[in-house]
């Protein structure tokens, strides 16, 4: 059966952004040219990536967008979890754990999350990463009951958490996934590592976010 065009448009885009991902991934963003992303993805053109995606910004953009829909239904599932009185601890671990769920889910030796490193390092892609809170309503709702548990803190404690809460969350998926890139791991024995390691990581987070403050 002969794809359509639409169908083989798809099937570069979807080749383009893997490809893309794995590149940056392994080598950082501002070491990957647009042209180096599509002669690895065996396309004639040259000019490929600026073709489906526009610029790095579009696809760096379009990648995410796949990813984040995928993990906004594990998000979603986290949510309906939920005790009717979550804790704080309840809260971070629907924030942490469909990530890591999903990571663990990809199967092959997976490159999102130090994808997502390399992006969140490279401060002129680093907005690009954040920009999907407002782009995920599981996201966003799962936020908003977060800081609603929190104990007061004053804004300078509060914005200090938050930036170190981000990055250690980033940069420990990034460094366990690069300790997993290995082919003889069975996905079932990644998917238990992911999920394993998911409550050290929680308990890490908790840990940061009741803290006591010694100074506002």
């Amino acid at each position: 059966m002969v794809a359509t065009r639409s169908e083989q448009t798809a099937a570069t885009r979807a080749l383009l952004r893997t490809t893309a991902e794995r590149l940056y991934a392994l080598h950082g963003i501002d070491a990957v040219s647009s042209r180096q992303i599509s002669k690895a993805a065996g396309q004639r053109n040259n000019y490929a990536v600026g073709h489906h995606f526009g610029d790095r910004t579009g696809l760096i953009s379009a990648i995410l967008r796949n990813h984040n829909s995928k993990i906004e239904e594990c998000r979603l599932r986290e949510l309906d979890r939920l005790p009717a009185r979550p804790s704080i601890r309840d809260w971070i671990r629907c924030l942490v754990r469909p990530e890591m769920e999903y990571l663990g889910n990809l199967g092959e030796p997976s490159h999102y999350a130090r994808f997502c490193a390399h992006v969140d390092a490279n401060p002129a892609t680093t907005p690009l990463l954040y920009a999907s809170v407002d782009e995920s309503t599981a996201l966003t709702d799962a936020l908003q009951g977060f800081f609603a548990a929190l104990p007061t803190l004053s804004d300078t404690i509060l914005s200090a958490r938050i930036t170190m809460s981000q990055h250690m969350t980033v940069y420990t998926l990034a460094e366990f996934e690069r300790s997993l890139d290995d082919p003889d791991i069975t996905s079932g024995r990644r998917a238990g590592a992911w999920s394993h390691h998911c409550e050290t990581l929680v308990d890490a987070t908790v840990g940061l976010w009741l803290a006591p403050t010694t100074h506002h």
